[in-house]
């Protein structure tokens, strides 16, 4: 049986539905919203779009990642979702935010990430950090 208190992280990839135009508006959506229901359910995280490809890192509970991701899969900004890496976690990488996203595009080091569909925790959380850290 899994403690009440473990905390998980979770690294999913999707493929975006949206047409290149619908992009920034959209992540801001799904920023604020996800930020707003994240908060109710202790999730934290960061979301980015890479050409295409949504890579999200959840933290939180097992059970309230499991539940949000059944409900992931009826987003329709987004199909074939993969739970590419997911393991327990000593304590949060984003605590401040129930959603965040970068305010700079491209990275090619989550590229290599997503191509690979690698199934480290650490290197994803560290690309995503890094994304997030530079100015926009």
């Amino acid at each position: 049986m899994v403690a009440m208190n473990t905390l998980d992280q979770l690294v999913y990839c999707s493929r975006s539905r949206l047409a290149p135009e619908e992009e920034a508006s959209a992540m801001t959506d799904i920023v604020h919203i996800a930020a707003f229901l994240n908060a109710q359910n202790s999730i934290t995280g960061a979301l980015t779009l890479q050409d295409g490809v949504f890579v999200q890192v959840l933290e939180g509970t097992p059970t309230a990642l499991d539940i949000l991701m059944l409900h992931l899969h009826f987003d329709e900004r987004h199909e074939e979702i993969e739970v590419v890496a997911r393991g327990q976690i000593e304590r949060r990488a984003f605590p401040a935010w129930g959603m965040t996203a970068p305010a700079r595009g491209r990275c090619e080091a989550l590229r290599r990430l997503i191509d690979s569909r690698s199934n480290d925790l650490g290197a994803w959380r560290a690309a995503m950090g890094a994304l997030l850290a530079e100015p926009a």
